[in-house]
């Protein structure tokens, strides 16, 4: 199983705190979007790769469709925004 879990605009947009699904649901990090999009509440925020800091493993990764493995963690965190 992979577990992912949502921070900041990302876990408010969605409505959808974390999640686990299996490796044929979310085999990369791109397609962790769209189960939370799927599983995210009616009405509400559909979110992408672009729009989201992503980490695996505490790591942070740039690449959209790097290869998760079970029993790996993915956060999906919205960008910093300075003010």
């Amino acid at each position: 199983m992979i577990k992912v879990k949502m921070f900041g605009v990302v876990r408010l947009g969605s409505g959808v705190k974390e999640f686990e699904c299996s490796l044929s649901e979310a085999p990369t990090v791109s397609a962790c979007f769209d189960v939370l999009n799927i599983k995210s509440a009616p009405g509400s925020d559909k979110f992408t790769f672009g729009d989201s800091q992503v980490f695996v493993n505490h790591t942070r990764t740039t690449k959209k469709n790097f290869a998760l493995k079970d029993g790996d963690e993915v956060w999906l965190m919205s960008p910093a925004a300075g003010g």
